[in-house]
């Protein structure tokens, strides 16, 4: 462990965390090139050794890069090059990692769409980035269709979801789903891969400040944002997934169940343990109800998911009765917090399947390569989000007076490291919002989030600063305070904490919670109340309690707060 050093008072100067990391991460030389590059680079010995097993087809690491020298040149030959952007709309199938991989060999850039895209969204999506290519998965692939004379695409490439299937499975299934009749300007994958030697052409050499990839936030205020990934970006995060705690091990099995879309799977989910040698077992549909079967079905040793995914051991405990969780060494949570009953409920069941570990949840966001901290076995501390991976450097910052706060103390939280996204695409208002210099010269994200740090480099979250509910009186209530004592009581699954127009005095916002729950209604209505009046100031309590079957999701995953807001205005209006 790094040696403890004299405390300056400020976590972004002391870095306490180092210390649970080895002595030489700090010495560690950043990666260099593409992620291709970097992938080819870290498998160099044992290639018959399993990459990625999808149903009853698995694909070694020789097979892997043979199959994205192949799809890198059919990309070339349809004209797309270095800097071009290319759409993609695919679950979780090997040819998206082909994809992802080929764009990057060749310099080009994939645009990662939620596959379930269609209208407004669609086309904005490929007329913001200009994309003349779109590669989509054939069970939406006519939302493209309906929309392609208002975007600049020439090009459609659709895949099924069998074509990397073996028979007698890919016989069966596609059979029962064959697609035809598709417009002169789309190729199926089968045609589109045909005749192909890799060997005509070699990598073109790529740089850390190239853009690899690019991932929309949730946009829960409008469109998303595009976030430009770099390659140093998922490189860095590739390497301080090795160093940290955390056991990526060579030949281990992930689960990657992660929507494809989003940063989590592309740069944790897959380059990461791609890079570390490890057999990605693809699960193509996200099936947050399947969680607690697919954990036991794969005999993952990794996954990372969500609360939504953690919560099915607890919403299907039969799925799990009589197995075991020994295999699992890195269950790991992001994307959104757990309530307190639901991490404690989860722990208990990971141990008596067997599982060493508690649960590890994390904290990050698209703009910082998704990871930015975890919890880490050994080191689990409740109500954390965890230490910051050990490239990364956190400060909690005073908006008000532009200076870092110290320990303990509650501001925006700002991260600085090589996994910082370049900017938002064609979006500088934005990127110049959230990327700031500081006054130690160093360019931060900020985060939105309000949170402290303590004197082991802890990291807590206390609030979101965009989701302050700001009373008539002009007294600002944090939604995640009244959260943090509702999440507290047993028989609370999951809570929210939205603002609700004061109709009463024509300005402001009231407080109103929405909890889902597995108590009756009344029952936790009363414990609701009972525990905001004892724990929390009047100013803070909530005006309603609404129980609600499931939360509203965004595309990302995370709490839909314009969704709830909405709700509440109608209950109230009803």
């Amino acid at each position: 462990m790094a040696e403890q050093k004299k405390m300056a008072g400020y976590p972004s100067i002391d870095k306490p965390w180092l210390k649970y990391y080895s002595d030489s991460v700090e010495r560690l030389a950043l990666p260099m090139g593409s992620m291709y590059q970097y992938l080819v680079e870290n498998n160099s010995e044992d290639q018959d050794d399993i990459a990625i097993s999808y149903f009853n087809s698995n694909i070694s690491y020789e097979q892997l890069f043979y199959n994205i020298r192949c799809v890198s040149k059919a990309f070339q030959q349809i004209g797309v090059k270095k800097g071009d952007i290319v759409s993609i709309l695919l679950p979780n199938i090997p040819e998206n990692i082909y994809c992802i991989y080929a764009l990057n060999r060749i310099g080009a850039v994939a645009d990662m769409i939620d596959l379930r895209s269609k209208g407004d969204a669609l086309i904005h999506y490929l007329k913001n980035t200009e994309s003349k290519c779109a590669v989509v998965i054939d069970l939406f692939c006519k939302n493209v269709f309906e929309i392609i004379d208002q975007t600049s695409v020439k090009h459609v490439i659709i895949i099924s979801p069998f074509d990397s299937m073996k028979n007698p499975y890919r016989a069966l299934f596609k059979m029962k789903r064959a697609f035809n009749n598709i417009p002169g300007y789309a190729v199926k994958w089968t045609d589109f891969c045909k005749y192909i030697d890799p060997l005509e052409y070699s990598d073109i050499n790529g740089t850390n400040d190239d853009i690899a990839c690019i991932f929309h936030t949730s946009g829960t205020t409008g469109f998303p944002k595009g976030v430009m990934c770099t390659n140093l970006n998922a490189n860095s995060m590739a390497l301080q997934g090795k160093w940290s705690n955390l056991r990526f091990e060579r030949c281990k099995r992930i689960m990657n169940q992660v929507p494809p879309f989003l940063a989590f799977n592309v740069l944790c989910s897959m380059h990461l343990p791609l890079v570390q040698h490890m057999r990605m077992v693809l699960l193509p549909e996200y099936r947050p109800d399947l969680f607690a079967k697919n954990i036991v079905k794969t005999k993952a040793s990794c996954c990372l998911a969500g609360p939504a995914d953690w919560g099915n051991f607890l919403e299907n405990p039969d799925k799990l009765e009589k197995k075991s969780l020994m295999n699992l060494i890195n269950p790991i949570c992001g994307s959104d917090a757990l309530s307190t009953d639901a991490r404690k409920k989860i722990n208990k069941v990971l141990k008596e399947k067997g599982c060493e570990v508690e649960i590890l949840e994390g904290y990050g966001m698209t703009e910082i390569g998704s990871a930015a901290s975890c919890n880490m076995p050994g080191h689990v501390v409740d109500e954390s989000v965890g230490i910051p991976f050990c490239f990364n450097n956190f400060c909690i910052y005073d908006n008000d007076s532009g200076e870092e706060l110290s320990y303990n103390e509650v501001g925006e939280i700002c991260m600085t490291g090589p996994t910082v996204m370049k900017g938002y695409y064609k979006n500088d208002s934005e990127t110049n919002e959230v990327l700031r210099i500081h006054n130690d010269g160093r360019m931060w994200l900020h985060s939105g989030d309000l949170g402290r740090i303590d004197e082991d480099g802890n990291i807590y979250l206390e609030g979101r600063l965009k989701r302050i509910i700001i009373r008539y009186d002009g007294i600002k209530v944090s939604p995640y305070s009244i959260e943090r004592v509702v999440s507290k009581i047993d028989g609370i699954k999951s809570c929210c904490a939205v603002g609700l127009f004061d109709d009463n005095h024509g300005r402001g916002y009231v407080p109103v919670v929405f909890f889902e729950t597995e108590l009756e209604q009344y029952v936790a209505v009363e414990s609701i109340k009972k525990e905001c009046e004892e724990q929390l100031s009047r100013n803070y309590l909530p005006h309603y309690y609404y129980y609600i079957e499931k939360m509203p999701l965004t595309p990302n995953n995370k709490v839909d707060y314009r969704a709830l807001e909405k709700l509440a205005e109608e209950q109230i209006n009803g």
